[in-house]
């Protein structure tokens, strides 16, 4: 889910994710994840557009720094809206190809 532990380390990550879970589960999380970082990420979108018309409106250098920080939260929310796509992606069923029947 969020590719930070290693199988190898340990069992568990800070996320939730436990090594072994059923396909089920692990979708459940993941869509779990995606919805509240979709969610964050608004809010974070929001606070940094008042931020930067602070900056603008209030000519204050202050508000800088904390467009920093939350332009930095934003881009890690984005990155782990990225990671959960690609791990819904990957885990999707696949459908098989049709069977055929060979006859001689």
């Amino acid at each position: 889910m969020c590719h930070r532990a290693s199988e190898s380390t340990a069992w568990q990550c800070s996320c939730g994710y436990e090594f072994g879970q059923d396909i089920d589960t692990v979708q459940r999380l993941l869509r779990a994840q995606l919805r509240a970082s979709r969610i964050a990420f608004g809010v974070l979108a929001l606070l940094d557009v008042g931020m930067v018309a602070l900056i603008v409106l209030g000519q204050a250098f202050f508000p800088v720094i904390g467009l920093t920080a939350l332009a930095g939260a934003t881009g890690r929310t984005a990155r782990k809206i990225a990671i959960s796509r690609e791990s819904l992606r990957q885990l999707a069923p696949r459908q098989l190809p049709q069977a055929k029947l060979l006859t001689d």
